[in-house]
């Protein structure tokens, strides 16, 4: 479960497809030139409970799912970035607007959405 949800943060954090503009060719078809989540992106204290006496009459054998819903879970985390992003656009002083997220919000995307200015880096 935990590995499906990483997945799922992969998706939407990071996996954009990229095409070459020249010839239209997929740029980003495997990890050399995207990267998926690895070992310091995973929280280190990632608790999960799974619902326990819960037999699933309809599933075989009354089994229950484990992959597609721990992916479909990962969607909180767009979820908490747009709460970021309201945060520090609140503090940058800028209007409380709608933040329009979609799948992937690669960190570029991520940035240009907060609402930085330069002058927030200089140093008085």
């Amino acid at each position: 479960i935990e590995g499906a949800f990483v997945i799922g943060i992969g998706y939407y954090l990071t996996e954009a497809l990229v095409y070459d503009p020249t010839n239209g060719a997929l740029l980003t078809n495997r990890s050399w030139n995207y990267k998926p989540p690895g070992a310091k992106d995973i929280p280190v204290d990632f608790r999960i409970q799974l619902l326990q006496n819960a037999s699933n009459e309809a599933g075989v054998l009354r089994s229950k799912t484990t992959g597609e819903p721990a992916i479909g879970m990962s969607v909180v985390v767009l979820f908490a970035v747009r709460n970021a992003l309201m945060s520090t656009r609140r503090d940058a002083g800028l209007p409380n607007e709608w933040i329009e997220l979609g799948a992937p919000s690669t960190p570029d995307v991520v940035q240009k959405l907060a609402g930085n200015r330069l002058e927030q880096y200089l140093l008085n």
